[in-house]
């Protein structure tokens, strides 16, 4: 009974321990699920490739296939194949099983030669309507948006205790010191998607920089196995300089079977809000921005969606938050 009583006790104080250490740690829960929210409905995401995903992912052998798939070289050979005039007879199929609105394209769909041409499409002008307002951040891309208030080097994702190494994320300890405490949002783009970002404020180009990675899935199974494509994946670092808010990291991350991503800016050069910044070959594909302690102030409903675990559908163009 002694010894009975004495291991209670010891759970207990190892159960308190663990809950202050989550405290200290920033515990967060990062999407797992293929569930987002699109206007306050929860919807279930049509997932490309899915089965393919859970069985690379979940499964052992799939893990296997999981070393080759996410190599560079494995991503360079899709890229040859979708540039190929081969790739064309798929894009009617995609645009059908995606529904994918083709009258927002400046090309009508049988203009296009490749796979890669329809998939790194441009809109006609208009098609989406830019928050100009001054102090207000918008969305750089067509994606699923997750945010994280206050980023710090403790900050952990509730999913296999992953630590989110800022370290890692810059390669750079200086920028790491520099960024800790401030805002981290996350656009994911599906393969579906408009795959062009554009700058979400007035800029300039401090810095340019390719951090060297591999190519996971950014989708959320691979964060639920366990992997950190934020941190792994090859990564264009980009210092931003804004007379609102100040300096901030726009990071292009690519991921399984991106073929290459291409910027149309250079560094001590001035663009405005909504300028093409560049885009991503085939693949599915993350813009990731981290900003300063207290100088963004993001809207409401994206905090309350993430702290639930999931992301919120967002398009080019759209307000995200304002100014602190």
């Amino acid at each position: 009974m002694l010894r009975f009583m004495i291991q209670k006790k010891i759970r207990v104080i190892l159960l308190m321990f663990a809950t202050m250490n989550n405290l200290k740690t920033n515990l967060i829960s990062f999407p797992t699920k293929n569930y987002f929210y699109d206007n306050e409905h929860l919807v279930k995401e049509n997932v490309y490739n899915g089965m393919m995903n859970r069985f690379i992912y979940e499964k052992k052998l799939g893990r296997c296939f999981r070393a080759i798939l996410n190599r560079a070289w494995f991503s360079f050979l899709t890229g040859i194949y979708y540039d190929s005039s081969f790739s064309k007879r798929s894009i009617k199929n995609f645009v059908s099983k995606y529904n994918i609105d083709m009258s927002e394209c400046e090309k009508n769909i049988d203009e296009f030669k490749t796979f890669n041409e329809f998939f790194t499409r441009t809109l006609k002008p208009g098609s989406r309507q830019i928050d100009q307002t001054i102090n207000v951040l918008i969305s750089p891309a067509d994606s699923k948006l997750f945010v994280i208030e206050n980023i710090t080097k403790q900050t952990k994702f509730e999913i296999k205790n992953l630590n989110f190494d800022l370290i890692k994320f810059f390669k750079s300890e200086e920028l790491a010191n520099k960024f800790e405490g401030g805002a981290l949002l996350v656009f994911r783009l599906a393969p579906y998607d408009y795959h062009h970002f554009h700058f979400p404020f007035d800029a300039k180009i401090l810095n340019m920089q390719v951090i060297n990675g591999i190519y996971d899935s950014v989708n959320p199974v691979a964060y639920k196995a366990g992997y950190l494509p934020l941190i792994e994946n090859e990564r264009h670092l980009t210092i931003l300089k804004s007379d609102i808010f100040g300096e901030v990291a726009f990071v292009s991350v690519g991921a399984m079977c991106v073929g290459k991503i291409v910027e149309n800016y250079q560094e001590n050069k001035n663009y405005k809000k909504g300028d093409d910044a560049g885009y991503f070959a085939f693949g599915g594909s993350t813009v990731a921005m981290m900003f300063k302690k207290d100088q963004l102030k993001i809207d409401e409903r994206f905090l309350k969606h993430s702290k639930e675990g999931y992301e919120t559908k967002i398009r080019f163009g759209e307000r995200v938050g304002v100014k602190i």
